[in-house]
Parts: structure tokens; C-alpha cells; sequence
């Protein structure tokens, strides 16, 4: 097991993080005066080759855990491993969910069919219409260095909303082939915005990815440790190796560890919040209370974005300061920021964003919208399948790749 694991980080090592570590090497040196004659490598990183390494880990772990009997058939190991609509990023699935399903002899079914083109109906709708849409507004802000505290602000919330629309709806086509194919993948996405607190939004957000890391990374480091600062130090290096995953970049590791102390004071402070809560009454409206939270936490998120999406720390070191001046905030500055609009532009972009949080409040309401679509009426069904299609081939924008797919 630890040759193979050697083995799958060598290469991921190598052609994801050999020049970001030669980098940091150089620039050390060179405040240090030291000579440093590494060259840069041009080196082409392969497609995804995050997502694969960790489900070969994932592999590798559960056999040697006797969870999982080795693959000898060929075809069914390799067919785990290149899976095509997963390949490129995910859902992460576990070998003991995917092999079995491979196993089973799969017919062309009407239902699976039906499903599968939604979902992929459902994914290009996000992606062309909401987060591609989405894309140039936000990368005009962020790649000018003379951006407004309140342009930092309205586009960093954009960009959430981007981000989500953008790897869910790549999920969603992930999904939706596979389900065509007869093979079930694992849900990704349970409204992450909606989310009440730090743990909630990782128990909402690239599920797969996160339950990953809780099996295989934080539950090993927190194995025979009692005390609460041994499982914090277990937290900050967990969502540490999520900053690296995500990117071989500083601000990736940055934007890792503030998740890391986002977990750490949420459940540090857990109890004087609770108090706090009920010493201002907040807990009497329990309703009031939770969008107080949902609110909160989205901020929170939004904050830790702004180091995701900038290129380098020091812009993201600029833009959080931007993004925390309380002049930022005001209202009249937001109205004004919204002039990175075409009018055009943010009308479409509007009444597309209604419509797919109309798709979560069905959601919220129903285990699955597709399932409450599909007992209504005949003419409403292929009224909101046929609004679906069209509007992606007249309004969706096209052009920007995944965000994901670079990982």
C-alpha cells in the first residue's frame, strides 16, 4: 500500500507541484542570497489528475483496511479508474460503490434515459447561463488592480455563485451520462449556500471530496487523540492538504488554512455562541435564527473566496482588505458596482438566478425536484424542459472552460 501511495504522489508531486515548490525554493534563496540554479520546468500537468490520484488512495486504503477485495479483472479495474464522465472532476466515487455496478449487466432503460438528460440539461443550464455569465464580470474585477472595495465585494459574492453554478453543473452532466449508462454516482452538492455553519457547508459542498478527506486524512490523524488540541491540529492539517489539492499556489493554502481556523473557532466558540444566541433572544425565532447563520456562514465563504480567486497572495492580501473595509459595504457603493453590468446582462443573469433558486426551494421542500416535476402535469413538465433547452441556446454564453476541470 505505502509504495503505491508513494508511487501516485511522486507523480502528482511532479506534474502538479514540482515548479511551485522550485519557485518558493528560489524566491527563499534569493532573499537569503543563496544561489539557487534549479530551472523552471515546462512541465504539461495532466487533466484532473487530482480527482484520479485520490480515488486511486482511496483504492489502495480500503484493501489494505479489508473493506474492499482487490480488482483482478483488468478491464473492471481500468474501467474504475477512466470512468469517462467522472474522470475529469468527479464526484470522487469509492471503488466498493463503482466496481459492483460495473459487474452488473446494464440495458438502454427509459427511466435512466429520461433522468440522465435532464440532469445534463439541468448542468448546462447552470453553466451557461448562470456561471458563464458569470465569468468575464467577475475576472473584469479581479484582474483590475484598480477595482473599488465595493466592485471586490459584489464581485467576490458573484463569484460564489459562479464557483457553485460552475462545479455543480459539472457534476450534474457527470451524473447524468453515468445515469444513462445505468451507473449511479454519488451526489456532490446538497445547496452549499445554505448552509448554516463551516462543518454544515463541507458536509454540502463537493461532498465526495470532503468525506475523502474525513475517512482518509482527518480520522487516521485523529486516531488515539483525546485531547480537543490534537484533533484542532488534526482540522488545520486536513483543510491544510485541501488548500493543496485545490492548487499549487499560496493563496490556495491560505485560502486552505482559513477553513481550517473557520472549523477550529466554530467548535471553540460553539457553546458562548449558543449563550449568546439566547441572552439576545435570536433563539426565540428559530427561523430568523437560521437565515442569521445561513448568512453568516455564507459571508464567511465568500471571505475565504476572495484568496481562491485572486492570482497571487499579494492581490489576495489586497483584495481581503478591500473586501473587509466597512466602507465597501455601503449600499450606494454596491448600487454603483453593479455598473460592471451590461443592463442586458444582469437582467438575463437575474431572471436565470430566480429560476434555479426556485429549483432549490422545490428541493428543500421534495428529496428531488426532478421527482415533484414529474407528478405534475404533462403540458408543465415539458413546458419547464422545453424553458430549460431553449434558454441555454439563445441566452447561454459559452466559452469559459470549468474552473474544476484545472484541478
Amino acid at each position: 500500500m505505502l509504495v503505491g501511495i508513494g508511487v501516485l504522489l511522486f507523480f502528482l508531486g511532479w506534474f502538479k507541484y514540482f515548479n511551485f515548490v522550485n519557485d518558493s525554493l528560489r524566491a527563499i534563496s534569493a532573499y537569503l542570497n543563496w544561489n539557487y540554479t534549479i530551472p523552471y520546468q515546462e512541465i504539461i500537468l495532466p487533466i484532473a489528475i487530482s480527482f484520479y490520484t485520490f480515488q486511486a488512495v482511496s483504492y489502495l486504503v480500503d484493501i489494505y483496511r479489508g473493506k474492499l477485495k482487490a480488482e483482478r479483472h483488468y478491464g473492471y479495474f481500468s474501467i474504475y479508474f477512466a470512468f469517462f464522465p467522472q474522470l475529469v472532476a468527479g464526484p470522487i466515487e469509492r471503488a466498493k460503490k463503482l466496481l459492483p455496478q460495473f459487474k452488473v449487466e446494464q440495458t438502454l432503460k427509459y427511466e435512466n434515459l429520461s433522468y440522465g438528460m435532464k440532469r445534463i440539461a439541468w448542468g448546462f443550464f447552470k453553466k451557461t447561463l448562470i456561471a458563464d455569465r458569470l465569468a468575464p464580470i467577475v475576472a473584469s474585477v479581479y484582474d483590475n488592480p484598480d477595482a473599488t472595495g465595493s466592485q471586490i465585494v459584489l464581485a467576490t459574492i458573484l463569484f460564489s455563485v459562479q464557483l457553485y453554478a460552475d462545479f455543480s453543473a459539472l457534476s450534474d452532466i457527470a451524473i447524468g451520462c453515468a445515469r444513462m449508462l445505468g451507473i449511479k454516482l454519488t451526489e456532490n452538492f446538497k445547496q452549499p449556500h445554505f448552509a448554516t455553519s463551516i462543518g454544515d457547508f463541507w458536509n454540502r459542498w463537493h461532498i465526495t471530496f470532503s468525506t475523502w478527506l474525513r475517512d482518509y486524512i482527518f480520522v487516521p490523524l485523529c486516531k488515539g487523540k483525546k485531547k480537543r488540541s490534537e484533533i484542532y491540529v488534526a482540522i488545520i492539517i486536513t483543510f491544510l492538504i485541501s488548500g493543496i489539492w485545490h492548487g499549487a499556489a499560496w493563496s490556495f493554502v491560505l485560502w486552505g488554512l482559513i477553513h481550517g481556523f473557520y472549523r477550529v473557532f466554530g467548535d471553540h466558540t460553539k457553546q458562548a455562541r449558543g449563550k449568546m444566541a439566547s441572552v439576545i433572544y435570536l433563539d426565540r425565532n428559530p427561523t430568523f435564527h437560521k437565515w442569521v447563520k445561513i448568512a453568516i456562514t455564507f459571508l464567511l465563504v465568500c471571505f475565504s473566496r476572495v484568496f481562491f480567486r485572486s492570482d497571487s497572495v499579494t492581490a489576495a492580501f489586497t483584495n481581503a482588505k478591500l473586501f473587509l473595509t466597512p466602507s465597501s459595504w455601503r449600499p450606494s457603493g454596491i448600487i454603483e458596482a453593479f455598473e460592471i453590468f451590461s443592463l442586458l446582462d444582469l437582467a438575463i443573469f437575474a431572471f436565470f438566478f430566480v429560476v434555479m433558486q426556485l429549483f432549490h426551494h422545490v428541493e428543500r421542500k421534495n428529496t428531488s425536484t426532478w421527482n415533484w416535476l414529474s407528478q405534475r402535469p404533462v403540458f408543465a413538465r415539458y413546458a419547464v424542459y422545453i424553458l430549460i433547452v431553449v434558454s441555454v441556446l439563445v441566452f447561454g454564453a459559452t466559452g469559459q472552460g470549468f474552473v474544476y476541470g484545472g484541478f
